[in-house]
């Protein structure tokens, strides 16, 4: 039971529900965290009305098959509704869901809910514009799995853009710093995957809107998943200039070395990774 004051009355209205947005971890189910292994799998939950996407759902039945979690796989399969549209839908639904009808709602969200999750960043302005509670339980990112096959060791900083970025918002990198190039299979702003056969379009745009400020040899590294049910890390390294000559899974993000100053990076790994 929570109470909140509405900005247009001045009177008090009380209310039951909740909202919990829980984040699972990038893939397999040892990622998930004990605060979110905990909350799913407690008997209270069985209660809850839980809400998530296909990859969500398979990973939280890994854990508590008694919990039924119903699909949103359909906001983003109606004709005519591109990702802002389907994300502002989705939002608007689990607020409702929650502090209108009164129903314990869970909304689970792969890796963690805090980065590149436009929904989420919707539901929390929606909360926090009716004065509304949150809880988050965090998860573990997906850039932690895809780390595990660079040697960066933070003493540079590193730079976080998405393949739109760089390839269509004109935006450049800082060349002191290494960088993480996400989403490299997707091709709009709103968030649309493309096929691995499809993939090459992007990667077009954005080698040669690299190739603008770095020299053609400069090493690049593509970061992957083997995808289920393992979900192992995978890179392939190569020159910049040949970053389209192959099909990348979607999803797959990109390795930048700095190009200038001390390469720490470099020098810190092993022979087979400089």
């Amino acid at each position: 039971m929570i109470e909140w004051r509405s900005r247009h009355r001045s009177r008090s209205i009380t209310m039951s529900g909740s909202l919990t947005i829980v984040g699972l971890g990038p893939a397999r189910p040892e990622h998930i965290t004990r605060e979110a292994f905990e909350l799913l799998s407690a008997p209270a939950s069985r209660g809850r009305r839980a809400y998530g996407l296909a990859h969500a759902r398979e990973l939280c039945a890994s854990i508590a098959p008694d919990l039924e979690v119903r699909s949103l796989d359909y906001l983003y399969q109606l004709p005519g509704v591109d990702r802002p549209t389907a994300y502002d839908d989705l939002a608007g639904m689990l607020v409702r869901r929650a502090f209108d009808d009164g129903f314990d709602v869970l909304y689970l969200v792969a890796g963690s809910p805090l980065f590149y999750n436009d929904a989420v960043l919707v539901i929390r302005k929606r909360c926090a514009d009716r004065g509304l509670p949150l809880r988050l339980v965090h998860g573990v990112s997906f850039v932690d799995l895809v780390l595990d096959r660079v040697f960066w060791t933070g003493h540079q900083g590193l730079q976080v853009l998405s393949a739109w970025n760089l390839a269509r918002d004109g935006m450049g990198l800082a060349h002191d710093v290494p960088a993480l190039v996400v989403q490299i299979g997707e091709f709009s702003r709103g968030g649309e995957a493309l096929d691995t056969a499809q993939s090459v379009d992007m990667l077009s745009e954005l080698r040669d809107a690299l190739l603008a400020s770095l020299p053609s040899e400069h090493p690049v590294t593509i970061l992957y998943s083997s995808g289920p049910p393992e979900y192992r890390s995978l890179a392939r390294s190569l020159p910049l200039s040949q970053l389209a000559e192959g099909e990348v899974p979607v999803y797959a993000n990109l390795w930048v070395p700095a190009r200038e100053g001390p390469n720490i990076e470099r020098l810190q790994a092993p022979e087979s990774h400089r």
